[in-house]
């Protein structure tokens, strides 16, 4: 089970440990989301999302997903 290490998981690398792993401004709405909801990325499918952004994939529907949780519209 992961220890909360650097590496361990990419919401705790940025929320606790300061990596910045996304581009500036999903970094911000995952912050949003994730002040407004701390369980918002308790959910599977979140991490995996998460590591799919972390490792630089799919930040176009990243963003959308963020946005949809937020009550953002696309523009």
């Amino acid at each position: 089970m992961p220890g909360g290490k650097p590496g361990d998981h990419p919401l705790t690398d940025l929320l606790v440990h300061g990596i910045r792993a996304f581009p500036p401004d999903m970094e911000e709405m995952i912050r949003r989301l994730h002040n407004a909801n701390r369980k918002a990325f308790d959910e599977p499918e979140a991490l995996q999302l998460l590591c799919q952004w972390e490792n630089g994939e799919n930040l176009d529907e990243g963003r959308k997903w963020l946005r949809r949780r937020l009550g953002i519209q696309d523009t």
